[in-house]
């Protein structure tokens, strides 16, 4: 862990310098996934009103009582929006959380295990990743059913190898190191080599490859809610309410064009912090 603290401190290269190398709007949009992130958890509190509950009359536009319009049966749109960021967003983040500490394990098991170890264990990634993902995740949801639980559960099963196969090759790059092999003469191996010596080589990569793939589970997750696949009517979950409004977009636009905006703003603030985040890192 201080060897993951002093990385992170930087030698001689404080945080706020690297901060300082992006540009204006990577810097924004980092800033701005940090306030959608804490608009998600505290969604329930930020809700002028009830987000399942009839609060006026039906297909009203934005207005200053209702500053997103109201739906078809006069639910407040800004609420379910609120709400449908915190369904859309939190699970993305669990979802490449849970797949980037499972795949750089993965990798680094594959990078400095033997030929045979690490070359089953690649034909296993090999085997996940020539699958269909949102087929799979489809298949797994129709046996599971649906809900959210169950849609996390199918992306989690196929999104762990992209972590795994950029682990292992980063690792892969990180042995031949001077640094890598002074420790190994020194005595280091297994879980003191992987942590101390290669981990914290890694963790760059697998921060900017985390950060841009927020925008692909983002999608995925809203499009499997496009699909009906995600939790039950009336949960206002952003895909779901794009499909169900579609048939309105020429009259009350509204009511699909808003919940896909947020769609697009999320995934637009992933894919440039991710951007900045590269730059940032640049050199690490």
């Amino acid at each position: 862990m201080h060897d993951l603290a002093a990385f992170f401190a930087g030698p001689g290269a404080p945080w706020l310098a690297r901060f300082g190398r992006i540009g204006r709007l990577e810097r924004a949009s980092i800033v701005g996934l940090l306030l959608i992130t804490l608009i998600a958890i505290g969604a329930p509190w930020l809700t002028p009103y009830d987000p399942n509950l009839r609060v006026g009359d039906g297909y009203q536009p934005p207005s200053g009582a209702f500053w997103f319009g109201t739906d078809e049966i006069g639910r407040d749109l800004f609420s379910r929006i609120v709400i449908g960021v915190r369904y859309t967003w939190l699970p993305a983040l669990a979802l490449v959380l849970f797949s980037l500490v499972l795949g750089s394990a993965i990798g680094l098991v594959s990078g400095t295990a033997g030929r045979k170890t690490d070359m089953l264990i690649q034909r296993l990634t090999d085997l996940v990743l020539i699958l269909p993902a949102t087929l799979i995740a489809l298949a797994v949801i129709a046996s599971l059913g649906p809900g959210l639980a169950n849609t996390m559960i199918a992306i989690a099963i196929v999104w762990w190898p992209w972590y795994a196969r950029l682990s292992r090759d980063e690792v892969r790059r990180l042995v031949a190191r001077p640094h890598v092999e002074a420790a190994r003469i020194a005595g280091a191996r297994g879980s003191r080599l992987m942590l101390r010596y290669l981990l914290p080589g890694v963790v760059p990569s697998l921060i900017v490859a985390a950060t841009l793939d927020m925008a692909n589970v983002v999608l995925t997750v809203s499009l499997l809610s496009f699909l009906g696949l995600g939790q039950a009517a009336p949960a206002p979950e952003l895909g779901s309410m794009t499909a169900r409004s579609l048939d309105s977009l020429t009259v009350f636009w509204w009511l699909p064009i808003l919940p896909g905006a947020a769609i697009f703003l999320l995934c637009f603030c992933a894919n440039l912090a991710g951007d900045g985040l590269r730059a940032a890192l640049r050199g690490r």
